[in-house]
């Protein structure tokens, strides 16, 4: 259901079921989309730091998973 003017004009007691639950899913999906956004979109990493991801990677240097960083950290 997009928002039209005739439809903005409306209120809850003007909608059908069908409407207003269209409009609680547009409303809702919003909310989480806004909340998920990433902040950072758009923005280019530093150089030294895709330098040093990039040495990091190809270390040879064991790496923690995550289920045991979690475990340390209490998190599980």
């Amino acid at each position: 259901m997009a928002m039209t003017t005739q439809t903005v004009a409306k209120t809850v007691a003007d909608l059908t079921v069908a409407e207003f639950k269209e409009l609680i899913r547009e409303t809702v999906a919003e909310a989480v989309a806004e909340m998920i956004e990433d902040p950072d979109e758009g923005l280019e990493l530093r150089p030294e730091f895709v330098e040093e991801l990039k040495r990091r990677m190809s270390s040879d240097k064991p790496t923690v998973p995550i289920a045991e960083v979690s475990r340390r950290l209490g998190l599980d």
